[in-house]
């Protein structure tokens, strides 16, 4: 009972989050409350089952930390980052003032919630760096580096969605006639990318692609997602060759260098970027958005509901980041005359990542800010690691 258990826990996990994009796709509600979320939802209401037959969960805990790792080189596969210099220079300042604040805000959020959350404060500090620089996947991607339970990114994330749906909604309906009041006006900067590139990067990241024949993009697929395994395969054998602080050999000192391993999958995965063919074939960015619902769903099946009683105190402190990441962001756009639809955009990329740059750039009506947003976007998925996982390295410092 326990191995047939375990073997249907295993296929919920690499299809049901297919079966929840299909119906994504057909019913607005559902589309609404997003995958992600649904992945979440299903696998805590599948846990009971699971747990009560048996079912290995250790075994659900270690393909979690393997879907994270070989996630990010997917993501970062058709990342332009030499686009990057097309784009008119105030698009880039924003951005690199959305880092900077979040940054800063993360830094002092520590010390003020670090008597309330403590042994955690750390960690969440460093997971939101990552999750407003870049998004969820770096939220995810720092946690493991870090080594935190795996209820803890749940909790985070969840309250991440909580708070991240107010924002939205402030982006949709009255922060840009707001803003626009407050910061500079937007001067049209025709875009310097041809507009096959404009055309794939929407296609890419909108979620607005083109009908391809299923086999092919199957295939395409799975290219990506072996290169993406060799890059982690590179990346544990690169630790295999260090040395161990606890006298561990061989694939026992994984633990040791998790954050280490994380960073070298994301050079990597910045690395093979700069290759035409890997960058510019479609499909790379869904394939690891697809690992990133598997480990959703696993999260899910694993949350330890005893660790509830801390939700209000990890809302508190993301909410404290989140809107003080974008108060600072304000103040900075003000400060260097960056106007309301450049500031709007970039915090958005920093916030929600490239998938949802499109409807806000809609609420705004401005179509020529899409294709940079999600530049912005791309490029903080390839900063937000080294980031989040700098700052935790940091904070340690301060016990």
């Amino acid at each position: 009972m326990p191995m047939l258990m375990t073997a249907a826990m295993i296929l919920v996990i690499l299809f049901l989050p297919r079966l929840l994009v299909l119906a994504t796709s057909k019913v607005p509600f559902l589309n609404t409350l997003g995958s992600v979320f649904l992945c979440y939802a299903l696998g805590l209401a599948l846990a009971p089952l699971f747990k009560a037959g048996g079912a290995d969960m250790s075994l659900a805990s270690t393909l979690s930390s393997i879907l994270v790792v070989v996630a990010m080189p997917l993501i970062l596969f058709s990342a332009d980052l030499p686009g990057l210099r097309k784009l008119a220079k105030p698009m880039l300042i924003s951005f690199a003032m959305d880092a900077v604040a979040v940054l800063v805000v993360a830094f002092g959020a520590y010390f003020l919630f670090r008597g309330v959350l403590p042994e955690q404060a750390n960690h969440i500090s460093s997971m939101l760096v990552g999750d407003y620089t870049g998004g969820t996947p770096n939220l995810f991607a720092v946690g493991a580096a870090l080594g935190s339970p795996q209820s803890r990114i749940l909790l985070l994330n969840t309250a991440d969605m909580i708070g991240g749906g107010i924002y939205f909604f402030m982006l949709l309906s009255f922060m840009g006639p707001l803003l626009r009041k407050f910061l500079p006006k937007y001067v049209p900067v025709h875009s310097k990318l041809s507009a096959d590139a404009q055309q794939f990067y929407v296609e890419e990241f909108s979620g607005k692609k083109k009908s391809v024949k299923p086999w092919k993009a199957f295939l395409t697929r799975v290219g990506f997602v072996g290169l993406s395994v060799l890059c982690f395969v590179v990346a544990v054998g690169v630790v295999l060759m260090l040395p161990s602080a606890y006298g561990k050999t061989g694939l026992g000192k994984l633990d040791e260098y998790v954050a280490l391993i994380m960073l070298i999958v994301t050079t990597l995965g910045i690395a093979l970027s700069f290759v035409k063919k890997v960058r510019t074939a479609p499909g790379s960015y869904g394939a690891g958005q697809y690992f990133i619902l598997m480990f959703s769903v696993i999260m899910g099946l694993s949350f330890d509901f005893d660790k509830i009683s801390a939700a209000l105190a990890v809302l508190g402190m993301l909410c404290f980041v989140q809107f003080g990441t974008v108060l600072l962001h304000i103040l900075m756009a003000k400060i260097g005359r960056i106007d309301a639809d450049t500031m709007i955009i970039t915090s958005t990329a920093g916030i929600f990542g490239p998938a949802f740059i499109v409807p806000v750039a809609g609420a705004l009506k401005n179509d020529e800010i899409i294709l940079p947003g999600i530049l912005c976007g791309i490029l903080g998925y390839a900063v937000g690691n080294y980031l989040g996982i700098g700052l935790g390295n940091f904070l340690s410092f301060f016990g």
